[in-house]
């Protein structure tokens, strides 16, 4: 009599236990995505006793930038494009504190449209015969290779791809015949440690201080930063090429001042967001266990 309430307060237990489990058994969905790409952002200031003389803020082409759900594929170009800020101060009269050509192109996509299973957000961005300096001036000093770099092809990839609880994000990035000229030299860049092997992407996160003895003009190339330490969220950043200055000295181009900011080459971001669709939550699938234990018992007793 005892065994057989056992099987039977057993067999009624499961199979609420496994109609529970079904409740509570989550499907995932993707519910938001956002990604966003440049091929060229500047963001420098000069600094002269404290004081702010000339900054130029941008990005080429205009920054894309979209979220979902809404599924969006989107593309833009800027084609020979010569950005500069005017500036007067220490008695350089005119001086551009950033100019650039180029072609420039950001593209973005995302398939989240808010239903279930697997789907996939990228950034990526290009420029193609990249010819960028910081300060290019002729008058009343020669500026014009403070700061120069040149590339003929250079990108960037940023991609987050899964679902809730098995998200996977991806960032590459291209640069090809990269040179970088200081004060009109050009900089020996093997011997800073930058090979074909950097330049192609293969090494993230490659990082020099105080860049060609620099004090305080860092370089980083293939910089990626990656976010994914949650179930529901992920993203991937990815910056080509970027010279972080921190008070950079301009005495030896003629100017008493500090430069600071930053100048991104080739950006591409890309995160998503999911969440898990659970119809009874734990507590009541609880409750219908010891209900169901209940009524078998008493049953049984019958």
């Amino acid at each position: 009599m005892m065994n057989r309430l056992m099987k039977k307060s057993a067999g009624y237990c499961g199979l609420v236990l496994g109609f529970s489990m079904i409740a509570t058994g989550a499907q995932a969905t993707v519910i938001a995505s956002e990604s966003n790409a440049y091929a060229l952002g500047v963001d420098l200031s000069v600094e002269v006793n404290n004081l702010a003389a000339a900054q130029a803020s941008l990005t080429l082409p205009s920054m894309l930038q979209q979220t979902a759900p809404g599924a969006y594929d989107m593309s833009n170009t800027a084609i020979s494009v010569d950005a500069s800020v005017g500036a007067t101060f220490s008695g350089l009269q005119d001086a551009d504190v950033f100019a650039s050509t180029g072609v420039f192109n950001g593209q973005i996509t995302s398939d989240v449209d808010g239903g279930n299973e697997s789907r996939m957000t990228t950034g990526y961005s290009e420029v193609n015969g990249l010819s960028s300096n910081v300060f290019d001036t002729t008058f009343p000093l020669d500026l014009s290779a403070l700061l120069s770099v040149n590339s003929t092809t250079l990108n960037s990839y940023s991609e987050v791809s899964g679902d809730w609880g098995s998200f996977t994000a991806v960032g590459s990035s291209i640069i090809e015949d990269l040179s970088i000229f200081f004060l009109g030299s050009q900089v020996d860049l093997l011997s800073e440690g930058i090979t074909a092997d950097v330049l192609a992407g293969s090494t993230p996160n490659f990082q020099l201080i105080d860049f060609n003895g620099i004090a305080g003009l860092d370089l980083i190339l293939n910089e990626q930063n990656s976010t994914c330490s949650m179930s529901g969220f992920c993203s991937m950043e990815v910056n080509a090429l970027r010279f972080a200055f921190e008070g950079v000295s301009l005495l030896d181009a003629g100017i008493d001042g500090l430069l600071n900011g930053e100048l991104i080459i080739g950006h591409s971001y890309a995160e998503m967001t999911g969440m898990p669709t659970a119809p009874v939550n734990a507590p009541a699938a609880l409750g219908m266990l010891l209900m169901a234990t209940a009524i078998s018992v008493l049953r049984a007793r019958r």
